[in-house]
């Protein structure tokens, strides 16, 4: 009986991996975006990479775009295109990690204004997102045969967020500061309880992502935001202060969640 044969896979370094992955995405128009759709099944759209800093690959949509909402319900995407001349398919995989850095959306504005247009010409609508765990993927040079797989190297000094360790004790504390709350806001002055509110923000979007069945509608209906920009600008100042944090027990909860704390600059 007739063996199978498995397809081969090479590695190259993480560095030269991304190296080879810029060229090929700003060499690539079109390029594609894979994502699992809102209804389970798989989705094709057009996607827009910006640059690469901090060795993160950056790409931008609109968060009013479907991608942004499929994303966010399933952060992993594999992105593909064809390098022009030498007619080179890849393919490039990886989890998603959003972000709404000023200085991020800025430049981009800047410097792909045409992009910036085919996206609405609205930065405040504007959302990037960077991978982590990414890997690059070519046919095998030579007609060798298999496959070329090649591992990113981690972006360094980015805004990655908090992450949530899925424990009932945590839910269950978060879910009472929420309530808490909406019974009123803390010993504070009004700017000080936005960015507060902000911080309840972060962390009730990332436990709705965890648990997506936890109501977080107590800090929707309690923040003192008046305008929906008042909401994202405390939100993103939040998040830069408590930065990339692990929550592992409560005692976390009630160290980020507080005044004093927040008031901190950040790191």
């Amino acid at each position: 009986m007739e063996k199978m044969t498995q397809k081969t896979c090479r590695t190259e370094g993480p560095e030269q991996a991304l190296k080879k992955a810029q060229s090929l995405l700003e060499g690539s128009v079109p390029l594609f975006a894979g994502t699992v759709g809102l209804d389970g099944r798989p989705q094709v759209r057009p996607a827009v990479f910006a640059f690469v800093r901090n060795g993160a690959l950056y790409f931008m949509t609109a968060k009013s775009s479907r991608m942004y909402a499929e994303l966010s319900k399933t952060p992993y995407v594999q992105l593909s295109g064809v390098f022009p001349g030498t007619g080179e398919i890849f393919r490039l995989s990886g989890k998603v990690c959003f972000t709404e850095e000023a200085d991020v959306t800025g430049r981009f504005v800047s410097e792909r204004p045409e992009a910036f247009g085919r996206l609405g010409g609205e930065e405040k609508m504007l959302i990037a997102f960077f991978l982590l765990g990414a890997e690059l993927e070519l046919p095998a040079p030579d007609g060798a045969g298999g496959d070329l797989k090649m591992r990113l190297p981690e972006p360094k000094g980015v805004l990655i967020g908090i992450t949530l360790k899925k424990k009932t004790e945590l839910r269950d504390r978060l879910a009472r500061i929420l309530e808490r709350r909406e019974e009123g806001p803390p010993p504070a002055d009004d700017e000080t309880v936005k960015l507060y509110d902000g911080a309840l923000f972060v962390f009730a979007e990332a436990a709705k992502a965890v648990w997506p069945r936890m109501d977080i509608r107590p800090i929707e209906r309690a923040a003192m935001f008046e305008t929906w920009d008042e909401r994202e600008k405390y939100t993103a100042l939040a998040a830069r202060r408590i930065g990339n944090a692990v929550i592992d027990k409560p005692e976390d909860l009630t160290y980020w969640l507080n005044i004093d704390t927040l008031k901190e600059p950040a790191p």
